[in-house]
């Protein structure tokens, strides 16, 4: 079994090639060739939590464990730990092990990245970007590979964050400007994606206007990065419908009407019925269908040795 580090995993991993496999899987779900369970959310005593996340589909087949304890940080290790685990679905023969934050972090931004295309965000020209961790870094990345010609702006909860995340892209080669959240309306946006931890409310009203917003941060019913005045007036589409149902607290606080909800996959079945203009919200919560699909890409980009 081949063991990927996160560097590898990252390499096995190309933006491009997970957009595409994102939107197979999407048609293969609907048609009943991938089965996704529920994730399963288990106490690890009183300091953590483990979420197991299989996906079965032609193939392969995965599962990802997950580790989050909170009190990690004064240990010196981190909050959030994983590996995904890719097994042939025939025999069950395991194939290889893949870093779980790496592959977890691109894969989000990909689908994010499907959605801007779907939702007639592609040609954006300005893109903000709220937050200035993992999620955003890969979300950073993913613009500056696929969409570079837009001109990205980010915000953290100080000036100071927002420059020193501005600084980090930059050094990566990725161009970013610096934003204040004062500085949030100061200019129309054609794409605003929000990728933190907050529980309430990150991105005024009026700074989304007539953008295409994309919130993935926010991951329990009892977190919102979006204002419920701006859900409420929005187009609404989400990754995973059941999922969403759930844990999206942007969607459940501004207490939607779910039957106007679409998810991803009919999106992609049917690009022509979406909307490419107005406001338009794509929340995200995650699920193991996309890392299938991120599992698919690096086995095509890392063969066994006995598949070279």
């Amino acid at each position: 079994m081949q063991l990927l580090d996160a560097d590898a995993t990252a390499a096995a991993l190309p933006w491009a090639a997970l957009l595409t496999e994102l939107e197979t899987v999407c048609r293969e779900h609907a048609a009943g060739l991938v089965f996704c369970p529920t994730r399963m959310v288990v106490p690890l005593g009183a300091a953590g939590t483990l979420l197991v996340m299989p996906a079965v589909g032609r193939g392969l087949s995965i599962t990802k464990l997950v580790t989050v304890h909170a009190g990690n940080a004064s240990l010196g290790l981190p909050t959030i730990q994983g590996e995904v685990v890719v097994m042939d679905t025939r025999t069950g023969k395991r194939l290889m092990q893949l870093d779980g934050p790496t592959l977890t972090a691109r894969r989000t931004a990909a689908v994010s990245l499907l959605a801007v295309r779907l939702l007639g965000a592609a040609e954006a020209r300005n893109a903000l970007l709220i937050g200035t961790g993992a999620q955003a870094l890969a979300h950073a990345q993913a613009l500056a590979a696929l969409m570079p010609l837009t001109r990205l702006h980010v915000q953290g909860r100080s000036a100071a964050a927002s420059s020193a995340f501005a600084g980090q892209l930059q050094a990566m080669g990725i161009q970013a400007q610096a934003l204040t959240p004062e500085q949030q309306a100061s200019r129309p946006w054609d794409l605003i994606i929000t990728a933190t931890t907050s529980a309430t409310p990150v991105l005024a009203e009026a700074a989304a206007l007539s953008a295409l917003v994309v919130a993935v941060g926010a991951y329990r019913h009892d977190m919102a990065e979006l204002p419920p005045a701006l859900v409420k007036r929005s187009a609404l589409f989400v990754d995973d419908p059941d999922g969403a149902r759930a844990e999206a607290g942007d969607l459940l606080q501004a207490g939607v009407d779910w039957g106007q909800v679409r998810g991803l996959e009919h999106l992609v079945q049917d690009p022509a019925a979406a909307p490419q203009r107005g406001a338009r919200v794509f929340k995200s919560v995650g699920c193991a269908r996309w890392d299938l699909a991120a599992a698919r890409v690096a086995a095509l980009h890392n063969p066994s040795p006995s598949d070279a």
